[in-house]
């Protein structure tokens, strides 16, 4: 199995705490991207997260619901090209939270940047089907993102998460490919993932 590559979740605070951590790799949200320059400075490794897990819950916990089918993603394509020349960097392709497939699949025809150091994202909650056709698209890897509309089982690591996650494994067979599971950290260890990642500030991101 793949040994785990921890990535460091931003912004962390005080800003000692995230020089100390130099040599590590980081993960910075464009819904916080504070900590950008310094990571990339320091950093071994860097992701570029597209934000919308956080702006998706800040929209839901005012009372209202994410439109990230209008969203305007021009500034994330400009933010993360500029990144991308970070050595080891690579980006999360926007993506739609709670929407039809089509919608997240018409993102993917958007994205400006290319496939080799880009990774959409497949919702658990999304035809398996869908997982199938992104993982032979030429894409640098594929992200998991898990979200459950019960929330009792809106947590990786929940026996929900485990029932689909047979699904996968079965879908796959003995030949993983580079796939980063999203707010992944406790479950990093049990599947030979390449990649894997949780969506909270100030903790730790996960590469399988």
């Amino acid at each position: 199995m793949n040994v785990p590559t921890i990535y460091h979740g931003t912004p962390l605070s005080p800003r000692a705490a995230l020089q100390a951590m130099a040599g590590r790799a980081f993960c910075v949200s464009f819904y916080r991207p504070d900590d950008i320059a310094l990571a990339a400075q320091i950093g071994d490794g860097l992701m570029l997260d597209n934000g919308a897990f956080s702006f998706w819950m800040a929209a839901r916990k005012a009372g209202g619901e994410a439109c990230e089918a209008a969203r305007n993603w021009r500034p994330y394509y400009d933010w993360a090209a500029h990144w991308l020349e970070t050595p080891a960097a690579w980006v999360v392709v926007p993506d739609a939270i709670a929407m039809p497939s089509q919608i997240n699949d018409g993102l993917l025809n958007e994205w400006p940047l290319g496939r080799e150091r880009a990774a959409p994202v497949w919702h658990m909650d999304e035809p398996i089907a869908r997982l199938g056709r992104l993982l032979g698209q030429g894409w640098n890897r594929v992200c998991l993102g898990w979200v459950h509309p019960d929330r009792n089982a809106n947590k990786v690591g929940s026996v929900e998460y485990f029932r689909r996650m047979d699904e996968v494994a079965a879908m796959i067979g003995n030949n993983w490919p580079a796939l980063h599971m999203l707010r992944g950290t406790a479950v990093a260890r049990l599947y030979p993932f390449r990649i894997g990642r949780q969506h909270k500030f100030s903790t730790e991101r996960v590469e399988v």
